[in-house]
């Protein structure tokens, strides 16, 4: 069974409500700030109250006397805690000596559930389907079926009993009695069985202090099943005059009911309806050894106050050292400030993107961009949320526990410029590039030659490279206005034997040319010179 509604979200009333979520989304960016600064004080503070603490305690040996050498002192004890209380459910046959007597309340309804799915259309408007569907579920109170959105699947109650509670009020700690905060902190529930009118009777009987709760019983119409002004009203008036109120409708009391065991059932528990209520009853035991930490005050215990201004008492069942438990209490406070940091990061986080979620609308006109808009927004305000909550932990730890963070904040500095300077001593040497040995160098702001028109420059023979001047000198250029000398039309430059360098002129003078027309020396000789310089003729 389900009912599904459509509607059309216009392109300006998405836009006009995105911008009305930048309001929320400072809210809990702030909020979220907040909670994180705090949280890292409430952790630190709540530290050191544990520490304060655990060096003041003393033990106690004996609970079997109150000693007034332990008057004003924080103390470790052990022992069994009892009382002789009757509690009693003053509506059903359930009572007992008990330190806590629990009624929980259930009613079979049926449930409205809400699921919706969004479309984004070409132009920016956004296509909502909401499906209703509905379902019978056991719930801890009436559900009111007047807003369901499909007909027939009206809610009526047998009967509507508030959940409770009853505490022992006398409980007693050898010669000492417990505080309230030391008895709710006993909470061992085991099942409470249902009573027989003579079990009743004789536990009744035998009790010299009986305590029971205020009875709530009515007889409610189902329009306002969950309204408990109404109901109040309505149960005052039943119990005056039933015929008050004659336009409500109201369902018959069943006035009888099943038992199993701790349970009470209005209706046939092995096929439940619409209106039935099952009501389940638990108890803790009378007696129980416990672990205390408490600062003694007379006959009994109040909290320890710390320097900072923290309380601190604590009670847990079984026989546990007094290092065990506080070691307990640190683990617990070790867990609430990183769930509370989560919760804080989530809420900057979540306020960012309510700040910037408008982008993401104006894009909707075309679907695909506003997606790619999403991702990018999403990815930078967790980006952001991390790294801004990691400044506001990082800066609430430098003040609240400066002597640890400033320390620890000029060591990391100190790192970050060691890592920075051994990184620069470590760098190489800029090196001249090498020359391009197809490239002479050139005298700065000179050109390189260029040879005669039609020519091609010259080019060293195959698999050996051009001879370079020394290191530190410039190659010989001609004088200003001349050309390099060419060999004549026709004969090409005379090359070096194989495997030999180029003989070089003295410093200052050009090489000696052979005449026009003649070769150059065979192959692997090299030309001989008279005393003037001259070279003979072959």
């Amino acid at each position: 069974m389900a009912y599904t509604e459509t509607r059309t979200v216009g392109y300006g009333t998405r836009v006009g409500n995105s911008f009305k979520q930048i309001g929320t989304g400072f809210l809990m960016f702030i909020a979220g700030t907040v909670l994180l600064w705090w949280n890292e004080g409430n952790y630190k503070k709540t530290a050191d109250m544990l520490e304060e603490a655990q060096q003041a305690t003393v033990e106690m040996n004996s609970i079997a006397k109150a000693d007034p050498q332990f008057e004003g002192q924080l103390v470790y004890a052990t022992g069994e805690a009892s009382t002789d209380d009757i509690l009693q459910d003053p509506q059903f046959p359930v009572a007992g000596n008990f330190m806590h007597l629990k009624r929980d309340v259930e009613y079979y309804q049926w449930v409205e559930h809400q699921h919706e799915e969004h479309k984004d259309k070409v132009g920016g408007s956004e296509e909502v389907t909401i499906t209703y569907t509905y379902t019978k579920e056991w719930t801890s109170s009436p559900v009111s079926s007047s807003s369901f959105k499909e007909s027939g699947h009206d809610n009526t109650v047998r009967i509507q009993v508030e959940n409770g509670v009853l505490d022992a009020q006398n409980v007693t700690f050898g010669a000492y009695t417990f505080p309230e905060f030391f008895i709710n902190s006993i909470s061992s529930y085991e099942p409470a069985e249902v009573l027989t009118p003579e079990q009743l009777q004789a536990v009744l009987n035998g009790g010299s202090s009986i305590t029971t709760m205020e009875q709530q019983r009515v007889e409610i119409p189902d329009s306002l099943a969950g309204d408990s002004a109404a109901v109040a009203q309505i149960q005052q008036q039943a119990a005056q005059a039933p015929q008050a109120a004659p336009d409500a409708y109201t369902q018959k009391v069943d006035p009888g009911y099943e038992v199993n065991g701790n349970q009470i059932y209005y209706g046939t528990s092995s096929s439940p309806r619409i209106g039935d209520v099952r009501i389940t009853f638990q108890k803790v035991a009378p007696k129980a050894t416990v672990s205390i930490l408490g600062k003694v005050q007379g006959d009994t215990f109040v909290k320890y106050k710390a320097k900072n201004g923290k309380t601190f008492a604590r009670l847990e069942q079984g026989t546990i050292s007094s290092d065990e438990m506080y070691g307990h209490a640190e683990s617990e406070n070790d867990l609430l400030k990183w769930g509370l940091r989560l919760l804080g990061v989530l809420l900057v986080i979540g306020g960012l993107k309510g700040i910037f979620n408008f982008l993401v609308i104006i894009l909707k006109v075309i679907p695909f961009l506003a997606s790619i808009m999403n991702f990018g927004v999403g990815l930078i305000c967790t980006v952001l949320g991390i790294a801004w909550s990691l400044i506001v932990i990082g800066v609430a730890w430098l003040f609240y526990r400066p002597m640890v963070g400033i320390p620890l904040l000029v060591v990391a500095v100190g790192l970050i410029a060691w890592l920075a300077l051994r990184g620069r001593g470590k760098q190489p040497a800029l090196q001249p590039a090498p020359a391009d040995p197809q490239q002479p160098q050139q005298p700065y702001g000179q050109q390189p030659q260029q040879p005669p028109y039609g020519q091609q420059p010259q080019q060293p023979p195959y698999g050996q490279q051009p001879q370079q001047p020394p290191y530190g000198q410039q190659p010989q250029q001609p004088p200003y206005g001349q050309q390099p000398q060419q060999p004549p039309y026709g004969q090409q430059p005379q090359q070096p034997p194989y495997g030999q360098q180029p003989q070089q002129p003295p410093y200052g003078q050009q090489p000696q040319q052979p005449p026009y027309g003649q070769q150059q020396s065979p192959f692997g000789q090299q030309p001989q010179q008279d005393g003037n310089g001259e070279t003979p003729q072959p």
